[in-house]
This record gives structure tokens, sequence and C-alpha cells, in this order.
């Protein structure tokens, strides 16, 4: 428990976007123990941290100097022992739940994006940036074995020809009959490049097949492509290692298969929540020739960072729409913003989540994980779209809108969201005015609307309206 406290509080007091001390960071964790058992209450007061059940003292502590970690660390164990031994509730709380409490605690004097996972989640979550070894299906547990759901597409289980509905009885001759999800995993799981002999029943089949399957590094595929109108779609799901690989290419397969007549490109963002910076700035960069992508500032030196594009545009210039929504943040609003504020593409759609900060992953002791807000992004153009979120150049949120009054709305620049371009990017971040400004093209969820989609082809078809649209955007952004 030490070693973990230690790792978590001091990074989250080390490189936290706000600088918050040892003490605080700690009592903020213990005064969440009434989470667990609402009779329980911590008193800070006369230099003494009292613990009370039912408003009777259980335990004292002499409260610790604000930087004394070691201190904290003994002070915490304490507190947390006497409450396990006087609440019936703590008696079943393990260490990883305190954990999930503590640092909960603890990251909400930060922000509301910094968040801790424990050993299992934080597994997952780095499987779903990095990949994992494995075969690549989803499977249940029924009486027979492990009955797979479905199969990633190109990996190890597909191309070895298992299908779905497909019931593993035994991995290397070891059954699987009566275990738990995990213990199915650990059967079927192996290193890299090893393989596992699968028994498998089929329907249909009178004998059972045995199936070797090769275990690779699998990378879920966040990006799907298509093409109308000579436009290329690319619609990204979220950000993980292979994202700006697999934009460039679906540009490039979409580039060949018009043999030279792409007229375009749709960047669709809607309802992406966004994953790794290294993968907004790659992606931006894809389109770019040059200029920023994006800054980012933070009380930690490591914090901050500048990001600029590079020659070369695999578009060749194309015109560019993204499409934004509600649901659009993080990576997707540091994208968006690179493209607009550098006058690359027009955004579509509504005011984005606003998600302008970054985090930092730091891995514990027990294998948990804390994403630790540490950076604040400003765009191109030097405002922070945090709280905010990204103003599109043209805004779909009018519910009684017609395909026909937003191309007229672009023409005349006399739409109710170009009121006030430049306060969107100067003005005081109150609550009020923000709200305000967030006011202007309310933030809806759109990702199945297809009078966005319709709208943003129009647009990379349309020269002239592409124009219109284009000139209206650098004007705002200036």
């Amino acid at each position: 428990m030490a070693s973990v406290l230690r790792a978590g509080i001091g990074e989250i007091r080390d490189k936290g976007l706000v600088e918050v001390s040892t003490g605080e960071l700690f009592l903020a964790g213990l005064k969440t123990m009434n989470q667990f058992d609402p009779a329980l209450h911590l008193e800070d007061r006369d230099n003494m941290l009292t613990l009370s059940r039912l408003d009777q003292p259980i335990a004292q502590h002499q409260k610790p100097q604000a930087d004394d970690m070691q201190g904290w660390i003994v002070a915490t164990a304490a507190m947390f022992d006497h409450a396990k031994n006087m609440s019936p509730m703590l008696k079943v709380v393990d260490n990883d739940a305190f954990y999930q409490l503590m640092f909960d605690g603890a990251l909400a004097k930060i922000d509301n994006y910094s968040r801790y996972s424990s050993g299992r989640n934080a597994r997952a979550n780095r499987a779903a940036r990095n990949g994992f070894i494995g075969i690549g299906i989803d499977y249940d547990m029924v009486p027979g074995g492990a009955i797979i759901r479905s199969l990633v597409a190109d990996g190890p289980a597909a191309n070895a020809g298992l299908l779905v509905d497909d019931m593993i009885s035994a991995a290397d001759n070891k059954s699987l009959v009566g275990l738990t999800r995990e213990g199915a995993r650990r059967m079927i799981a192996g290193p890299p490049d090893s393989t596992v002999r699968l028994s498998v029943f089929r329907y249909g089949e009178a004998r059972v097949l045995v199936m070797p399957v090769k275990r690779t590094l699998i990378v879920p595929h966040t990006v799907e492509s298509s093409v109308i109108e000579s436009v290329a779609l690319i619609k990204v799901h979220s950000f993980n290692v292979r994202t700006s690989a697999d934009v460039s290419a679906a540009i490039a397969d979409t580039k060949a298969k018009l043999d030279g007549k792409l007229k375009g490109v749709v960047l669709d963002l809607r309802g992406d929540p966004g994953g790794l910076l290294d993968q907004a700035v790659d992606l931006s960069d894809l389109f770019l020739d040059g200029g920023t992508i994006a800054t980012l500032n933070g009380r930690h030196p490591g914090a901050k960072q500048f990001y600029a594009a590079r020659p070369g545009d695999i578009a060749d210039g194309k015109p560019m729409v993204v499409l934004v929504d509600g649901k659009s943040a993080s990576s997707s609003e540091i994208t968006a913003a690179a493209l607009a504020d550098n006058g690359r593409a027009v955004i579509v759609g509504t005011n984005t989540l606003g998600k302008g900060s970054v985090q930092t992953l730091i891995r514990l002791p027990n294998d948990g994980e804390i994403a630790l807000t540490w950076a604040e992004v400003l765009s191109p153009g030097g405002y922070r779209f945090h709280g905010l979120g990204l103003l599109p150049s043209i805004c779909t949120s009018e519910a009684t809108a017609s395909f026909a009054s937003f191309t007229e709305h672009v023409y005349r620049r006399e739409a109710p969201w170009r009121a006030m371009p430049e306060a969107w990017r100067t003005a005081e971040r109150g609550t009020a005015a923000t709200a305000k400004l967030r006011g202007l093209c309310p933030a809806q969820a759109r990702a199945d609307q297809d009078l966005d989609l319709a709208l943003a082809v129009r647009l990379a078809t349309d020269r002239a309206l592409y124009a219109q649209a284009s000139s209206a955007s650098l004007a705002s952004s200036r």
C-alpha cells in the first residue's frame, strides 16, 4: 500500500496541472471513506485527524506536515485500518477499492478528467491504446466451453478459419469446460508468435475441429473508409497507435481506386472521444504542409510542448471537411482545431465537448494506472478551448434548418453563430460568458445525422461553396 500511495500521490503532486500539497491530496482521499460507509466522518482540526463513526470518535492521529509523504502514508494506513475494524461496510473492502477511493478523492483536486484505473481496467485501457497479444476473439462461457461472439477482422482467429458461434472446448488439450471467462483467457493466452491448438465444435460438423492459431499483436481498428461522389469519407472512432497510419493507408487506397480523380476528403470525428495525443498530431500532419498543430502548457516542465507540421499533404490540397459534434473530444478537437486554424479544412457540426487538456499516464506498482491532467492545449490560433469547445464553420444545431438553408447561410454569412467569432477566442472564461458562447451552436450528439454528412460531401465537391465557407472560416479564426 505504501509504494502505491507514494508513487500515485507523488506524481499527482509533482505533475498535476494544479498545484496541490501532499497533505491536501491525502486529506481529499481520506474524506471520501464515507462513500463506503456514510456513518464515517473525518475531521481535521487543531493539527489532529479524528475519525468518527455514528458521531463517536474511533481513532485519532497527529496531522503530518503538508509535505511529509511518509507521515501521511502512516496516518492514512492507520485510519483505514481503524475504519475497517469498526465498519461492517469497510471490512469487505480490498486494497484496490481503497486505492480507487483515495485516488478519486485526490484527483478531484486537479480536474474532472484525471482518473485512476485498477490493474484490470488499466490493462484493458492499454490494450485499447497499444494493442494486445492474443488471437482476436470475444467469447462467452457456456456449459460446453467458450462460444465465439465476434472476431477481429483479419485477426489470427479469423484468418485461421474460426467463425462466430464456434465453441472452443479445449486449448492445447486442456478443457475449458466449467472455467470462468478469466480462466479460459489464461488457457488461450500465451507469448507472441506462439501457437495454441483449439478444439472447436461447429454447427453442422460431426467431428471436433482442431485448429492451430498463432498469437500475435492485435491493435483494434479505429478507422473506416468509403467513397461518396469521388470524396474519401474517413470515419475515426478513436485515436490509438495505428490511427494515423490507417488514415494514410485509406487515403492512398482511395486515390488509387479513383485513379487520380479524388475530389475531396471528409474526416468524420463525430462521437470520437479522442485518445493518444501523438496520433492527433500525426493525423493532423498528414494533411498540412506546415504551420502549428498544437501548443501545450503546464506546470511541469515536461508538459510544455510544441508541435509543428512537416511538409507534405497526402490529399494534395483537395477540399477537406471535418465533421464534429458534442461528443467529439480531446484528440478529435486538437485535430479539428489544427486543420481549421491553418485554413486546411472547413468544420461542420456542433460545438464540441471542450476537453482541451492532456493527460500523462502513470503506471503504478500494483499495475494500476493514473491518467493525470498535466497540460492545457492552445490551438494554432492561440486560444484555449478547454471548457469551451470548438465553434464549427457551419453549425448544424438548428433543428428546423434544411439543407438549402445551410448552404444559404454559407453564401450570406448571416447565420446566428457568426455573430461572435472573435469573442469565441478572446472572451473571459466566466461561467456565464462560456455558456453564452456555447449557446451560439449548442453541442449535440449527431453521429447518425445524414444531413451533416450530405452537407460535408456537398462542400467537398462544390468548389464555389467550399471557397465561400473557407473564407468565412479563416475570417473567424483570425
